[in-house]
């Protein structure tokens, strides 16, 4: 949890302009679930902003990348790890926000790093990625309602034509839980499926694997296409070397892009510091964690799934970023 910041703390976050309104306030950083690699990425980026913000606090705090745009709207958290299509869908109203558009979401940039959709089977385990969701008795792995996995996961069981309703009555278990419990419930054998959003290589991944071997699926090229036309995944592949437990070779997927959202009740001051000191330590994220090798400041905002905040635009305006 964070400290509260005290008299000195908050004057110095005055005179730098980390500012909410006339308070300088803590942050609340909404990241991913524990065991996570939005849960490290966002634990690292915290420190660095810290370090080189005096004054600045920063609270950590677990969430889910379906959760996170309604927790920076409703003010609970004021900056959060959230996904290129559902920041989009939040913001617009639609999907699983329908009726409830977030009119405070907005971005700081995006690609942070991409997320890929893992399906695992466990060595033993027989069945394709389609009979996974036709077949009785099974056991799945599967994280908690209100993150990006089990969003995805319904849009899979809603493309095969079942539901949660439908394979518990016949007879699949689905086991729900955050990473470090997911990846210990395939070690002990209470999964032999899994379905997992992580960028790569992902903590949870590696740790399945030095207990209990598999085979990362590929994604049927049908179903790829679908959910890249109806919700705006994009199609990609598992470099051949992402994981040598579970492939010998690329493996096929689908893929989202990591997008640092914040409400549009930060200051432009504040704003502006996160994207600059994001930015000038571009070379220095991929130590927090090896996905954070995809972002580049340069790019950042060159698709914008949601409004950019002004504040961090006029960093992107003083860099040649944007005009």
């Amino acid at each position: 949890m964070g400290i509260r910041l005290t008299a000195f703390a908050a004057a110095l976050a005055v005179s730098a302009g980390l500012t909410f309104g006339a308070q300088a306030q803590t942050i609340e950083f909404v990241a991913g679930q524990l065991g996570g690699g939005w849960y490290t990425m966002a634990t690292g980026m915290a420190k660095l902003l810290q370090d080189k913000n005096a004054g600045l606090q920063i609270r950590v705090v677990p969430g889910g990348g379906t959760a996170n745009p309604t927790k920076i709207q409703q003010g609970q958290s004021q900056i959060g790890m959230g996904l290129d299509i559902f920041a989009k869908a939040a913001r617009d109203g639609t999907e699983i926000y329908a009726g409830n558009p977030h009119s405070k979401l907005m971005m700081l940039g995006q690609s942070f790093s991409d997320n890929y959709l893992h399906v695992m089977r466990a060595d033993g385990a027989a069945l394709s990625f389609e009979d996974i969701f036709k077949t009785k008795n099974i056991k799945i792995g599967v994280t908690k309602a209100g993150s990006s996995d089990e969003m995805s996961y319904r849009f899979v069981m809603e493309h095969y034509g079942t539901s949660y309703d439908k394979m518990r009555a016949n007879g699949v278990r689905i086991v729900q839980g955050d990473y470090n419990e997911l990846a210990s419930a395939w070690k002990d054998k209470h999964v032999d499926y899994m379905f997992i959003v992580l960028g790569i290589p992902g903590a949870a991944v590696i740790d399945m694997g030095q207990g209990r071997k598999g085979e990362l699926l590929a994604w049927p090229d049908s179903l790829a296409a679908a959910m890249s036309a109806k919700y705006g995944y994009s199609r990609g592949a598992f470099p051949a070397t992402t994981y040598p437990s579970f492939q010998s070779g690329p493996v096929s997927t689908i893929i989202m892009a990591t997008t640092l959202m914040v409400s549009s009740d930060v200051s432009d001051d504040v704003a502006y510091k996160i994207t600059k000191t994001l930015c000038e330590a571009e070379a220095e994220l991929p130590k927090i964690h090896a996905s954070m090798s995809d972002y580049k400041c340069a790019a950042a905002i060159k698709t914008k799934p949601i409004p950019v905040h002004p504040g961090a635009l006029r960093f992107y305006k003083e860099r040649g970023i944007a005009s």
